[in-house]
């Protein structure tokens, strides 16, 4: 399974490695450079934070970008604690999950990760 993950955390990077090692990742920090990813590859799931390091974007730069890819079959999962910024992420990506990264919801989706 090909994952992108959007994080700037690096507590949180390591644990999404540690959860998802068997699959293809691809981890980035950066919206801009999380949409020219999504333009040149096909992911199965992506996980997206919305409050990322000053100049890198924010989550919702992907959902609305992700929200015009009509081809994207992906799961999408948005992970973030800033709940206003999740609920306008859902706006754009109304089928994606929302589950802050380390709820319990959060875990109830990894478990479920083939």
């Amino acid at each position: 399974m090909r994952i992108l993950i959007l994080e700037d955390d690096g507590n949180r990077v390591n644990n999404f490695i540690e959860m998802l090692h068997k699959h293809t990742l691809d981890i980035i920090e950066n919206a801009y450079d999380a949409i020219d990813l999504l333009e040149e590859n096909v992911y199965d799931l992506i996980f997206l934070d919305h409050d990322l390091g000053e100049g890198n974007g924010s989550g919702s730069l992907v959902a609305a970008f992700l929200s015009h890819m009509e081809d994207n079959k992906a799961v999408i999962v948005i992970h973030s604690w800033n709940v206003p910024a999740s609920n306008a992420m859902l706006g754009y990506l109304p089928k994606a999950y929302q589950a802050p990264y380390n709820t319990e919801n959060f875990y109830d989706f990894m478990r479920n990760v083939p």
